[in-house]
């Protein structure tokens, strides 16, 4: 299911000189509001869908046939384009062109590919190990050569900044990108003095992963970024809104505290389109 549209919407997001903070998207619920909202693009990151779906760690737990059915389902529902956390491909450069194959028929209009060495190998430290180089370009090939379309995004990532240093990740991103990727995604950058430097080493669009300066939109935008990921925290205080809610029922057996508008959990959940459905179709 190749949305051409919104690959199309999202190439334009990418290359009109603003810079966008993206909505975290973990299922199709989520997509619709982060519509409803005014977001104009969404991420689907892997940490999230490990521990929505698994209640896991990310940790390469999640297969990609699982992410595939969770992509579909998703992009079925979405009014904006999505860039699909798909780790490194989850294999070697065969299985890379496998998921942008799989995760390009299920909808994304990008797809985010790392040069982390997943998944975690035995006698492993906290530092996290990364491709070579050579082979990590290859799978960037292979993923520009394997999708069906051409509109659909190929994102090279890496977080080798905190690890190997600005140069190294630069080497790395100038290495992606001769090979034809359509972004960059550069992750944990803190350094403002770096961010502003980033462009100037790039023809194509930069994405921030993890971005914690307090730069705003504009300035990043200045700075030659498209699109900076904040981090996760809608999720998250969701996550953190549900329990309290658990607790204070458990607690006191009522919601009472709560001001619900059901009028728009019906909107999201599409009861009037239903309703006409079983009216028109339904009824004896």
């Amino acid at each position: 299911m190749i949305n051409t549209e919104l690959n199309t919407k999202l190439r334009e997001l990418l290359n009109n000189g603003n810079c966008y903070f993206p909505a975290t998207i973990f299922n199709p619920l989520s997509a619709r509001i982060a519509g409803d909202v005014g977001f104009k693009l969404g991420i689907i990151p892997g940490r999230i869908l490990s521990l929505d779906h698994l209640s896991e760690p990310d940790l390469m737990l999640l297969s990609l046939s699982e992410l595939i059915e969770i992509v579909r389902r998703i992009a079925k529902n979405t009014e904006i384009p999505l860039i699909v956390d798909a780790d490194n491909g989850y294999g070697n450069a065969l299985n890379v062109k496998r998921a942008v194959e799989s995760l390009e028929d299920a909808g994304v209009s990008g797809i985010s590919l790392e040069d982390t060495d997943l998944p975690l190998k035995f006698g492993t430290s906290k530092k996290p190990n990364f491709l070579d180089l050579k082979e990590a370009t290859k799978k960037i090939k292979i993923a520009i050569d394997s999708r069906k379309n051409p509109s659909t995004c190929i994102v090279a990532r890496t977080g080798c900044y905190p690890h190997t240093g600005f140069e190294d990740m630069i080497e790395r991103g100038k290495a992606y990108e001769s090979e034809g990727a359509d972004a960059i995604f550069y992750v944990n950058v803190n350094s403002k003095d770096h961010i502003s430097k980033i462009a100037d080493y790039h023809n194509i669009p930069i994405i921030l992963g993890n971005n914690s300066t307090e730069l705003i939109p504009e300035e990043l935008a200045n700075m030659g970024i498209s699109v900076s990921l904040p981090g996760h925290k809608a999720y998250f205080v969701a996550i953190q809104a549900y329990r309290d809610a658990m607790q204070s029922l458990f607690e006191t057996s009522n919601f009472g505290d709560y001001n619900i508008d059901m009028n728009k959990i019906g909107k999201l959940s599409n009861e009037d389109l239903y309703s006409n459905l079983i009216d028109k179709y339904m009824k004896g």
